[in-house]
């Protein structure tokens, strides 16, 4: 029997997750490993120094959307202000690199073409711009958390020298992941820290909630397939420019020549075991006879 009612349309949210779901396990993938954030943290920053510029780059062309006249409505409903990153990774870029840090670096050919794109989608399609913040603010609430995790937990591996202090209430090295209240007069960060599912639940809502996002007009599903193209684009090159970072492939080699030595030498305990097992039973089975 065939129902004649109309499909409900999928949320904004819901549609980009299953039409970047491919790309999002590679990228799932990549975090669960944490490699480059558990063996080598010269690796880890010169990652986190490739997404500030990304971060950097969009949201400064996200706000100078917001400063035209008129304004376009679609950007300034998903505007989340109180998400902004770009300070927080310069405070845990001083943290790797040391307070001169920008004297220091500079984008990489990888990094600076992935900028390059995010000024030519605000330039012609700036409404493309609203799969920023939904792949990479979404980005860092949960798979970001993972990363938390596993930086919280290797100690060890960062730069530690007696004035500093990992963690705590002025998040050392862990700012990009802890969204904090800001000053209403000044927009820098301050005060408590915001719940990320809080957090996180009200972006999406801004996200499912642009003015004619949902409907099912040829001009709604076309801004919807192009908001989706773009997220889609943005996996790609964070891939990149996880993958592209100097030293990311041999640290994997180390990984992975851990990870058989240590397959290799259970294994082998193992066949001690059943060895060790079997010929008690062999001896216990004679004796009785």
């Amino acid at each position: 029997m065939t129902s004649n009612a109309k499909e409900t349309p999928l949320l904004l949210t819901d549609e980009l997750r299953l039409k970047t779901k491919g790309l999002h396990s590679k990228m799932d993938r990549l975090v669960q490993l944490g490699l480059f954030a558990v063996l080598d943290y010269k690796v880890y920053r010169q990652i986190l120094l490739g997404f500030y510029y990304v971060f950097k780059t969009f949201e400064e062309e996200y706000q100078l959307q917001l400063e035209k006249s008129p304004v376009n409505m679609s950007l300034l409903s998903a505007h989340s202000p109180e998400l902004r990153r770009t300070e927080a990774f310069e405070a845990d870029l001083a943290y790797f690199y040391g307070p001169q840090w920008k004297e220091q670096v500079k984008p990489t050919e990888h990094v600076q073409a992935y900028m390059d794109h995010i000024r030519d989608i605000a330039k012609n399609k700036p409404e493309k711009l609203i799969a920023f913040p939904a792949t990479l603010y979404l980005g860092i609430f949960f798979g970001g958390q993972i990363v938390r995790s596993k930086i919280v937990k290797a100690i060890n591996f960062f730069p530690s020298p007696p004035e500093k202090k990992m963690g705590g209430e002025s998040d050392n090295c862990i700012a990009i992941f802890t969204f904090r209240e800001r000053d209403p007069s000044t927009g820098h960060a301050s005060g408590k820290r915001l719940d990320p599912n809080n957090a996180k639940n009200m972006l999406k809502a801004r996200l499912n909630n642009i003015p004619g996002i949902n409907d099912q007009t040829a001009d709604s599903i076309a801004a919807r397939e192009a908001i989706a193209e773009e997220a889609k684009e943005i996996f790609v090159r964070n891939l990149d420019l996880i993958t592209s970072a100097e030293g990311v492939w041999s640290v994997w080699v180390r990984w992975i020549f851990t990870f058989v030595l240590y397959a290799a030498v259970a294994f082998g305990i193992y066949q001690y075991v059943v060895l060790q097992f079997n010929g008690g039973n062999s001896a216990n089975k004679e004796h009785e006879l």
